[in-house]
């Protein structure tokens, strides 16, 4: 509910705090206010915020600065950066970043309403997969032992290299030499543990259930994501996606193996 959501405003102009503090409150939502970097950052060590609007551009500590301070403590507050003057680089910096939205600060206020109330959602959601995921975690410990049963009584000629095949009631995604845990979202490659955020897990998974197989770019955002965009919008909000896979997943990451860009189109994703 929006009056349980505590949102922290961030801007050094008095004007537009007050102006979307107002905007907010009249939302239902509880509203803290920082008039730059340094107030934000201290903020953290005494308050939790489910959403944080942050200006891009301020003296001192700039709002990338104060999101990497949120994620520096471990803190799963949903960001939207908000600036005066948008550009493309400024935007792809702040999707490296984590954040849920980028935004003008001259957008429509019922747009900023709506995607405030989108990333509040988007946050909920993630909560509710994590209680699910720690709720099964005992049942899931109990399958072990039928998974196992189930596995050992399979065929036992090697999984395809282009097929994904699952194993313990579809628990386990496999490719080749990975594999996804699609109940604890954990990836391993060759035995070893990939270190994924939330969204590159989603994307990697949307790829191996459609291994060998190109994927658009709005393909990939509508499945890892689970929203509509042009198919401009969407290349750019996947790339730094696709970049930080690759450095995580490719061998040479200059030179990719496993995850094929098709130009201008999508990718493929193709381990053996």
């Amino acid at each position: 509910m929006s009056d349980s959501a505590n949102i922290l405003v961030v801007d050094d102009e008095q004007n537009i705090r007050l102006t979307l503090s107002a905007l907010l409150r009249r939302s239902g939502y509880t509203i803290t206010t920082a008039s730059n970097g340094e107030e934000a950052v201290s903020l953290f060590q005494t308050q939790s915020f489910d959403l944080m609007l942050v200006d891009l551009q301020m003296p001192g500590i700039s709002g990338i600065q104060v999101v990497e301070a949120l994620r520096n403590r471990g803190l799963d507050t949903e960001v939207i950066v908000l600036t005066g003057h948008g550009s493309l680089e400024s935007a792809i910096e702040g999707i490296h970043h984590g954040i849920f939205d980028y935004m003008l600060k001259t957008s429509d206020p019922a747009q900023i309403v709506e995607r405030v109330a989108a990333a509040l959602a988007e946050r909920a959601k993630r909560q509710r997969q994590s209680t699910l995921i720690s709720t099964i975690g005992q049942a899931a410990k109990e399958l072990v032992g039928d998974s196992l049963a189930l596995i050992t009584d399979a065929p036992a000629s090697p999984p395809s290299t282009t097929t994904p095949v699952t194993s313990g009631h579809e628990r386990v995604v496999i490719i080749g030499q990975l594999q996804l845990d699609t109940w604890h979202q954990t990836a391993t490659l060759s035995e070893r543990s990939l270190n994924l955020t939330p969204t590159e897990f989603r994307l990697l998974l949307c790829l191996a259930e459609h291994s060998g197989q190109m994927l658009s770019y709005t393909q990939l955002v509508r499945c890892a994501q689970g929203y509509e965009t042009s198919e401009l919008e969407a290349g750019e909000l996947i790339k730094p996606h696709i970049h930080h896979l690759r450095q995580k997943i490719e061998p040479d990451p200059s030179t990719p193996r496993y995850l094929l860009n098709v130009r201008g189109k999508g990718y493929i994703l193709q381990i053996d």
